[in-house]
C-alpha cells in the first residue's frame, strides 16, 4: 500500500470516527522526489529514505518505528511538512493527542495552502471536541482548494461538527465557505482510496435515545 513514488504524491485515506462525521486522515505516500524548495536540497535527498520507511512502518501499523523513522527524517531535514503530517498520524494512533497537534500544526506552519495538513489537524480538533477549533482549520482547508471529492468530505465533516455543537447548544465559529475554495485538484497530490466510518457520542440529545440521536444526526 506504501510502495515508492518517484514523481507525484498521493494520498491514502484511513477512517477516523466521530458522530455524524466524515472524518478520515490523509497520509502521504512515500516518494523519490518533490524538495520543498528551501533548506539542503542533499539533506532533503538523504532524510527521503527515513520518511519512505516510516511510511512502511505506518502501513503495518507499527506506530512506535514509525515515529523513531520520521524523527530520523526531520533530524536530517525539518523543513518537510508531510514528515510531519504522516508524524501527526502516527502519533494519534497511538492516542498521543498533544504530540499528535505539534506534529499536524507544524505542517500548517510549513505547508500554508495544503489542504491535507489544514484536514488532518482539523480531524484531530474534531475528535478532540474543540469544535471551533476544528471549523476553523475545515476553513483553511477549503481555501486551500482541496480535489472535488476530497471538499465533499470536509463539507460533509463540516455539517457533522455543526449538528453535535446544536445539540451540545454550543454557539458556532462563523460557518466556512465552501464558495471560496474553487474545484480541482492540488497539485501533487490526488486520492487514493476513500473509507468513513460514523459511530455514536458518548451524550445524547435530551429526549431521544442512541439510536433516533443516531438518525437524527444523519438527517
Amino acid at each position: 500500500m506504501m510502495g515508492v513514488l518517484k514523481k507525484a504524491m498521493k494520498s491514502i485515506w484511513a477512517p477516523a470516527l466521530l458522530a455524524g462525521c466524515l472524518l478520515v486522515s490523509s497520509v502521504v505516500q512515500a516518494r523519490g522526489e518533490g524538495f520543498p524548495g528551501y533548506g539542503d536540497r542533499v539533506k532533503y535527498a538523504d532524510s527521503l529514505p527515513h520518511f519512505n520507511l516510516g511510511n512502511r512502518y505506518l502501513a503495518r501499523q507499527w506506530w512506535e518505528k514509525a515515529v523513531e523513522s520520521y524523527h530520523n527524517a526531520i533530524a536530517i531535514y525539518p523543513y518537510d511538512a508531510d514528515v510531519y503530517t504522516n508524524l501527526g498520524i502516527a502519533f494519534r494512533k497511538m492516542n498521543d493527542l498533544q504530540s499528535a497537534e505539534r506534529a499536524y500544526k507544524q505542517a500548517t506552519e510549513l505547508k500554508k495552502d495544503d489542504w491535507v495538513c489544514w484536514s488532518n489537524l482539523a480531524n484531530l480538533y474534531a475528535m478532540s471536541e474543540r469544535f471551533k477549533d476544528s471549523l476553523d482549520c475545515f476553513d483553511h482547508a477549503l481555501k486551500a482548494s482541496p480535489p472535488v471529492e476530497e471538499k465533499e468530505a470536509i463539507l460533509k465533516s463540516i455539517d457533522g461538527i455543526k449538528k453535535i455543537m446544536r445539540a451540545k447548544g454550543l454557539a458556532q465559529a462563523s460557518p466556512a465557505k465552501a464558495k471560496s475554495s474553487p474545484a480541482g485538484s492540488k497539485s501533487g497530490v490526488s486520492p487514493k482510496a476513500a473509507s468513513t466510518s460514523s459511530a455514536s457520542m458518548t451524550s445524547v440529545k435530551p429526549g431521544l435515545d442512541r439510536a433516533a440521536y443516531d438518525s437524527w444526526l444523519g438527517n
